[in-house]
């Protein structure tokens, strides 16, 4: 909800870079959602983008899934829910940053199987998300990648672990 942080930065030098590879006849399209950080937005919103690039800036949205689907990558913080549900997508990641500890072992998670990479500078970010959307070969590999990685059904596998767990607690109680 807050955004990640250097989403200014990343998002500039991403869309400087592919405002340069872009042409009359290969366009890019850009979605930023900065969450909660108003001064983000804000500061993308009047931001002058190159041509042949639209940019959407977004806050806070409760419909991330439909962006996702829409996307070819997605350049993100590693936290879980946001790595599953990209998965799920069959969205290639870029990791941008982590939180130690807590969300440092997502990173390998995701480099391991092959559907993304760990990078925390935002020209070598922009470098390697135009790399991949020039290499449609890669990319679908990658995404093939990210959807063998995806656990669709462990929300429902988690609560019927729990509900077995529980039914059989009360059986022993007896």
């Amino acid at each position: 909800g807050d955004g990640m942080g250097g989403i200014i930065s990343t998002a500039q030098c991403l869309g400087d870079q592919l405002s340069k590879k872009s042409s009359e006849t290969q366009r890019y399209q850009m979605v930023v959602v900065c969450g909660n950080n108003k001064d983000a937005k804000e500061t993308l919103s009047s931001y002058e983008w190159g041509e042949n690039i639209s940019v959407n800036v977004q806050g806070f949205v409760n419909n991330m899934d439909e962006w996702m689907r829409a996307s070819d990558v997605i350049v993100t913080k590693a936290g879980p829910g946001t790595i599953a549900e990209a998965s799920i997508c069959g969205l290639p990641c870029l990791l941008s940053s982590y939180l130690p500890g807590q969300e440092e072992g997502n990173v390998p998670y995701v480099e391991d199987n092959n559907f993304g990479t760990y990078c925390g500078d935002p020209n070598e970010i922009a470098s390697t998300v135009v790399s991949w959307l020039n290499e449609p070969e890669m990319l679908s590999k990658m995404q093939a990648s990210a959807l063998k990685a995806a656990r669709p059904s462990a929300t429902i596998d988690i609560a019927k672990d729990l509900a077995d767990i529980l039914f059989e607690s009360v059986i022993n109680r007896r």
